[in-house]
């Protein structure tokens, strides 16, 4: 389905192997090795196109996916006039870190073959799973909140500071949070640790009409269809009114007596673009990714609720495991999109990692006069009365250093 539907249907999977016998002749199949033994190939190519999957694609994928939103994070933070674009911004960087958190947890953790993880992960499981639905409902919400703010912008600036201000900004993000967490709640009773210390299907899951009503058809409207026609409407929306007032304003600025002022538009549209491509960019590909993942969750509920349709397990296996790769991509690549079209994010970047080189540089030599005013004192030389040449050479030393 999405992020760890497989990790779930696992579960239902091995209760099936356990029936093979059952299974063989309520199908029609008379010789029953051949069925045990084709299931038995299937789950063996499953478990290396798993591993394929998780561990060498999205293993790699979310580890530099967490350091690239942690210093997102950072940067935004570090910029002195607070918007509502880096605020939101901001907020997507956390719910993108925290998927990609889970995302090892749940899914490449548990096919590394660490035995002494996979002897807890069921503790694990039962803990994340639900939150891991709460992380992506938030994300997708926050970039269609964000999108509606650079629309307001865009289309309608002079209502844009009386709508789109930080403190309207605060409370929406905190109306998402709480309203997908309530959305999210009943997926913390799915699951609980059985007899054994191994997590199993509740009666809650169990049940046709959950499965029906919130599972399948509810959470493909709030997670797949109605955010993601609402970012495909935005967006045209908001190309479409980019492009036309920039040929007004092309239109408008221009004769040489207005130079300086078409300077000026020109570098306000330039700054403008630049946030806008920033925004399309991250809506497409949020688009994207979730289109696999909506076909993934498709496929998943017609295997559910259609029995005739049972022969599409492989291709929803291969689909949920390219949906997932999709689900880590959509929350790492954020970092690129920054870096490519936003300049001040970029001189933002130069600045901190230099400052941070900077107050390393001013600890070493710190350290340095330290130890050598120790090393002079234990020779009861007082540091004053150190020759002159050796306090000018190290103090040029200093200099040289930074």
């Amino acid at each position: 389905m999405d992020l760890i539907e497989g990790d779930a249907r696992a579960i239902t999977d091995n209760a099936t192997n356990k029936d093979v016998t059952t299974l063989g002749f309520l199908s029609g199949i008379g010789n029953v090795t051949e069925v045990a033994s084709a299931k038995s190939e299937a789950d063996d190519n499953f478990r290396v196109m798993r591993f394929i999957c998780e561990v060498i694609v999205s293993f790699p994928i979310a580890v530099m996916g967490i350091l690239a939103n942690g210093l997102v994070f950072v940067v935004l933070c570090r910029q002195k006039k607070r918007l509502t674009t880096n605020v939101l911004l901001q907020a997507l960087a956390i719910a993108d870190t925290l998927i990609l958190i889970s995302s090892i947890l749940l899914r490449s953790m548990r096919y590394v073959g660490w035995q002494s993880y996979n002897d807890v992960y069921h503790y694990i499981f039962v803990s994340l799973y639900p939150c891991v639905y709460f992380f992506r409902l938030a994300d997708t919400w926050i970039t269609v909140v964000m999108t509606i703010d650079r629309y307001i912008a865009v289309c309608y600036p002079l209502q844009a500071q009386r709508l789109c201000t930080l403190r309207r900004t605060y409370v929406i993000i905190g109306v998402i949070l709480l309203a997908t967490f309530a959305f999210s709640m009943p997926r913390f009773f799915e699951f609980e640790l059985g007899d054994d210390n191994d997590f199993q299907l509740t009666k809650l899951v169990k049940s046709r009409s959950y499965t029906l009503a919130y599972r399948i058809t509810i959470f493909f409207l709030v997670m797949y269809l109605v955010p993601m026609a609402l970012l495909t409407v935005l967006n045209i929306r908001l190309l479409h009114t980019l492009r036309r007032a920039y040929r007004k304003r092309d239109t408008m600025v221009s004769g040489g007596s207005m130079r300086s002022r078409n300077r000026e538009g020109s570098h306000m549209t330039s700054s403008g673009r630049s946030v806008t491509l920033i925004v399309v960019s991250i809506v497409i590909v949020c688009v994207l990714c979730n289109v696999i993942t909506m076909l993934s969750h498709v496929f998943w509920a017609l295997h559910v609720c259609f029995a005739e349709l049972r022969h599409l397990e492989s291709k929803r296996r291969f689909l949920a495991n390219v949906s997932n790769i999709m689900v880590t991509f959509n929350s790492a690549i954020n970092f690129v999109i920054y870096c490519m079209f936003s300049r001040q994010f970029r001189i933002y970047l130069r600045h901190t990692m230099r400052s941070k080189c900077t107050e390393q540089g001013r600890a070493r030599d710190r350290w340095r006069s330290q130890s050598h005013r120790k090393s002079s004192e234990s020779n009861n030389v007082p540091y004053f009365a150190t020759p002159l040449h050796e306090r000018l050479s190290y103090k040029s030393r200093s200099v040289s250093d930074q």
